[in-house]
């Protein structure tokens, strides 16, 4: 093929598009503004003696491609742990399991059935939504975690109708699988994106595209030389997207979705304890924090570790008062509500809301957006300028396997 395509962007979106137009004879090229390859998706190494991944982890259902390339590079995987293995029941003072919460309080532990009976109403943000139907706002940290945490989102920012809609399509939880083996998500990449990955020209941050002529020039590093191609796929977080100036502008409809896709600051928060304190490996836990953070366990057999994943006030306390004490915080916490006496051995903040070229953890619908936005936001533009990463599936946005599909996708239609 004589067409030379630019891919801007080397995580699982980019490399997966880069290398389905290399295998199909095309010119590519990837720029990627960082110094490694695989954006949100990166391995934590050295924290523990088992597989962590810094960044994305789960591959949600295996009647997916993603999944049948993980298995066949090698990861072992299993279904995750239960929803919720426990929370602290603030009325009662103490901690007591999901299915102890379920049958004490039915209104509250049926609030996503209620999103996704309610998925047609007028929007409004979450937490708007939870105060107007009376759920009792003692259980804020379940809502934290559920609808704030679990989207990387603020409950005061996302819309309800856009949760009853994504559960609707692809409850949450539900055959997510994990990779138990001493394997990581860079491991399927090397495995099947070798010939994207050997022509990544790293350092090289994409700030303008012109398209003109049926041409997409683009400007690279505030350099006067600018480079010429056929096609262009944008790859890079919706963060990242709203920074780039595009010519001829996108129309108003697109800007105004665009602007309505959240991608807040956070992070993961791994900590390193002297002891275990679960019943269940991998269970989620829900001790009562005034910040939005999802907790779970992920132990071995001779270590005991939990990891968060912080929202954006969570993000904040760390900001404000350092990784050691937030850590400090977070264990006394769980001492106090679990009646257990843990110390903290060592904790590590991957933290994506201040990691150049990606600014957040991952895309959300904000209140007011259409329910067809990531239709709207992943079109062509001009028929130059191609779309792709976790925020542009239709269904399937936040996700690896999304991400991949999207890249692959977008790939596809340049080739019709």
């Amino acid at each position: 093929m004589n067409q030379n395509i630019l891919v801007i962007g080397a995580g699982v979106a980019g490399l997966a598009c880069a290398q389905h137009l290399i295998k199909q004879g095309y010119n590519v090229k990837l720029f990627e503004a960082s110094n490694r390859y695989g954006g949100r998706v990166k391995p934590l190494i050295g924290f523990s003696d088992r597989h962590l991944e810094a960044g994305g982890q789960t591959i949600h259902h295996p009647d997916n491609d993603y999944y049948k390339m993980a298995i066949e590079a090698g990861a072992k995987l299993e279904i995750g742990g239960d929803l919720v293995g426990s929370i602290y029941d603030p009325i009662q003072k103490k901690v007591i399991t999901f299915n102890e919460f379920e049958d004490l309080y039915e209104k509250e532990s049926q609030s996503i059935e209620d999103f996704i009976n309610d998925r047609f109403l007028e929007d409004e943000p979450v937490l708007q939504r939870l105060q107007k139907k009376g759920y009792n706002m003692e259980f804020i940290h379940l809502f934290y975690a559920l609808y704030g945490s679990e989207y990387g989102a603020s409950i005061e920012k996302i819309g309800a109708r856009a949760i009853g809609r994504y559960e609707f399509d692809m409850p949450m939880f539900v055959s997510d699988y994990e990779i138990e083996n001493n394997f990581h998500h860079q491991n399927i990449f090397d495995k099947f994106f070798k010939e994207a990955i050997q022509i990544i020209e790293y350092n090289k941050q994409v700030q303008s595209i012109s398209i003109t002529n049926e041409k997409v020039q683009v400007q690279v590093n505030n350099e006067p030389n600018e480079f010429l191609f056929d096609y262009a796929v944008c790859c890079v977080p919706i963060t990242q997207l709203k920074k780039l100036k595009v010519d001829p502008p996108f129309e108003e409809s697109r800007i105004k979705q665009i602007n309505l896709v959240g991608m807040d600051k956070g992070g993961k928060f791994f900590i390193k304890l002297d002891k275990k304190f679960l019943e269940h490996e991998e269970d989620f836990f829900l001790p009562k924090f005034n910040h939005n953070s999802l907790w779970w366990d992920s132990s071995s057999e001779n270590q005991s570790i939990i990891i968060g994943l912080l929202g954006l006030s969570a993000h904040n306390r760390v900001m404000e008062i350092g990784n050691e004490e937030f850590a400090k915080e977070i264990v006394q916490t769980i001492n106090d509500q679990y009646k257990v006496d843990l110390k903290v051995i060592s904790y590590h903040y991957e933290d994506w809301g201040n990691t150049p070229f990606i600014e957040g953890l991952y895309s959300f619908p904000m209140a007011g957006i259409d329910d067809n936005y990531r239709q709207i936001i992943s079109a062509p533009h001009q028929n130059r300028l191609y779309f792709a990463g976790e925020a542009y599936h239709p269904i399937y946005y936040s996700t690896i396997h999304g991400a991949y599909e999207s890249g692959v996708n977008a790939a596809k239609k340049i080739i019709k």
